[in-house]
């Protein structure tokens, strides 16, 4: 007999077509190819990756008819699951392209997980669903990094030109939630509201930070994106479900438009660059799985090749084509094109102790997000009233909730100057990767300044506590010094790249760390969650002093927060830059990049509202070259 949950699964896919028929139009698939067959020969541009900001960019754009684009991308095109349309559900694993990363000597060297999407749309089919921005400084330094137009206020327009923003129910009308449009956009593609549901213990987040000293911010998408504040998801309001960059930019022209072309279950493995005239022609593609590898079909663009394949992925396909250190492409065979060293450094993201810090509370018998794991029927019900309603705990996430702390190094901690002064004195040098060029060096002492920068601010999160309701809290490095590397180790294009997080090499870092965790434990001792009996109970009251406390950290914690960026760097060439601040990759004539590699410094933030942001600008930087010719 099938069990309740199959029942709801298959109502689910009953209940959930109609509603899409009704919102979109019927629609042709014959511009979703899955064969290179069916590829023409040449498009006006060609992009690498259909994630997040590659659809994003075809879809601006192919708003002209006249103008021809190829999207190529590793992964399939989802079939509007419930496990992707439904927020509380787990998103299915297929859609999952996960790798391991080299020991990390700063995490007891332990290997870490390298988590990437394979799906078009990206990370946004499969992520928290977190919509939130970094504060005006996370930008303001990139701009101040060599970048001109890439500050806070260059960038708003843009982060509001994605968006579709819906102002917070009338269930909600107790949190700390502003109704102010100003700092929205309401028009854009990318669906921005708030679940109909919170836990009620969450009343309780607010109420502990406030009483040690914590405001709640109600606008942190304004450009001050710090405090305690309830976040936006990347949800479509009027029927609480998942909104993806395949949602947003991709079904709603789907087969309306002949000109945007869609290579699914494919990827790039190099770009084609006419060597004596340094200009990219266009790219080599090989099957999903496929095995051989010897005469790959290609395809030429006329104008450009747009790379947005993301982090971990960009810098390996500029490095088999031939730009990227030329020590490294040397080593392997590689004729090098274009000596850029930074191709593949600077790799960031955010460690984060998430399933090594837990908590108990025992006297509070309402709901949480632990049900997911014991209780069955609870769930069963949970989704019967989702589809009745469009309410209950499955508009949330699964488990990622909406409720965090951004915490400036201020308000975590009054040592925040010896801090700094110490982060002053760090050796740059050791901290680098092994490899970096003299470049990268001078690139990561601007960096350093930019950063201790919005150190010094009370406007400029270093820290996020994130709190679903369950028995779990996540605490993040949200802006770390270290810095990372991908990097070829075959010149296969099949075989993996080397991924080095370099997670507290900067001995900043888990100085930040350490006052982010006594910081922790100042909240779940705050009077409010008294009432409730909330304890730690993981790494455990036992764990004393800093020494101590180090340790625990650099044994629970991950290297990721699923964020990751930098590796083909928007900085100036003096300082390892990969692209130019119209996002041109130094040296090679029709190749850009667009996506979270070209971020120079990890916004205090979760990225993909960030990604959006970039890939819409990107798209009218790319508009205007093709108009100047």
């Amino acid at each position: 007999m099938a069990s309740s949950i199959q029942l709801w699964t298959a109502f689910v896919i009953l209940l959930v077509q109609p509603v899409l028929i009704f919102t979109q139009p019927l629609v042709d698939r014959a511009t979703v190819f899955d064969s290179a067959s069916q590829v023409k020969q040449q498009y006006d541009y060609v992009v690498v990756g259909g994630g997040t900001a590659g659809l994003t960019v075809a879809n601006r754009l192919t708003e002209d008819p006249s103008v021809s684009v190829l999207v190529i991308e590793y992964g399939p095109l989802d079939k509007l699951e419930p496990e992707v349309l439904v927020p509380g559900l787990p998103t299915p694993k297929a859609y999952s392209r996960n790798y391991v990363s080299v020991p990390q000597p700063g995490l007891l060297n332990k290997p870490q997980p390298v988590y990437s999407a394979a799906v078009v749309g990206g990370g946004t089919v499969i992520n928290g669903m977190f919509f939130n921005r970094g504060s005006a400084a996370d930008y303001d330094g990139w701009e101040t990094l060599g970048n001109p137009g890439w500050g806070w206020s260059g960038l708003l327009p843009y982060f509001k030109k994605s968006e579709n923003f819906t102002p917070p129910p009338p269930e909600l009308a107790e949190y700390p939630i502003s109704t102010d449009l100003g700092p929205h956009g309401t028009k854009g593609p990318v669906g921005s509201s708030f679940p109909q549901y919170q836990y009620p213990i969450l009343k309780l987040f607010y109420k502990a930070w406030n009483s040690i000293g914590v405001p709640s911010n109600p606008q942190p998408n304004g450009g001050r994106a710090v405090d305690a504040f309830y976040s936006t998801l990347s949800l479509t309001a009027w029927n609480q479900s998942r909104c993806s960059a395949a949602t947003a930019y991709y079904r709603p022209i789907e087969g309306k438009r002949p000109n945007f072309h869609l290579l699914t279950l494919h990827s790039v493995t190099k770009v084609v660059i006419d060597k004596r005239k340094k200009r990219a022609t266009g790219v080599q593609y090989l099957r999903q799985n496929a095995t051989q590898t010897a005469h790959p079909p290609s395809v030429r663009a006329k104008h450009e090749v747009i790379v947005a394949a993301g982090a971990p992925r960009s810098p390996q396909i500029l490095q088999l084509s031939g730009v990227g250190p030329r020590k490294l492409l040397s080593r392997f065979g590689i004729d090098v094109i274009e000596d850029l060293p930074g191709v593949g450094y600077n790799f960031q993201d955010q460690p984060t102790m998430f399933a090594g810090v837990t908590y108990d509370y025992s006297k509070y018998p309402a709901p949480s997000p632990d049900l997911y794991f014991s209780n069955q029927t609870w769930v069963d019900l949970q989704l019967k009233i989702y589809y009745e309603n469009r309410t209950g705990p499955d508009t949330q996430a699964y488990l990622s909730g909406t409720t965090v702390a951004f915490l400036s190094l201020r308000r975590l901690t009054g040592d925040y100057q010896k801090i700094i002064a110490s982060a002053k004195k760090a050796d740059l040098a050791k901290a680098l990767p092994a490899g970096a060029d003299k470049t990268l060096l001078e690139g990561y002492k601007a960096q350093q300044a930019a950063i201790l920068t919005d150190y010094k601010s009370p406007d400029a999160a270093v820290h996020e506590l994130a709190f679903a309701g369950g028995e779990t809290i996540a605490l993040v490095v949200l802006k770390p010094l270290s810095r990372g590397s991908i990097l070829i180790n075959s010149s296969k294009p099949l075989a993996d790249p080397v991924f080095d997080y370099g997670t507290f090499q900067h001995p900043a870092d888990i100085q930040v760390a350490v006052a982010m965790y006594k910081k922790f434990r100042q909240f779940v001792a705050a009077e409010p969650w008294k009432a409730v009996g909330m304890t730690e109970t993981k790494p455990g009251p036992s764990v004393q002093g800093n020494a101590a406390i180090e340790a625990a950290i650099r044994n629970i914690t991950q290297s990721t927060w699923s964020h990751p960026v930098g590796t083909c760097a928007m900085l100036p060439r003096r300082y390892g830059g990969v692209v130019d601040p119209q996002l041109r990759v130094y040296g090679v004539d029709g190749l850009s990049v667009v996506d979270a590699s070209v971020m120079p410094t990890i916004p205090a933030t979760h990225t993909s509202s960030t990604v959006y942001a970039v890939a819409e600008k990107a798209a009218d930087i790319i508009k205007a070259r093709r108009r100047k010719g």
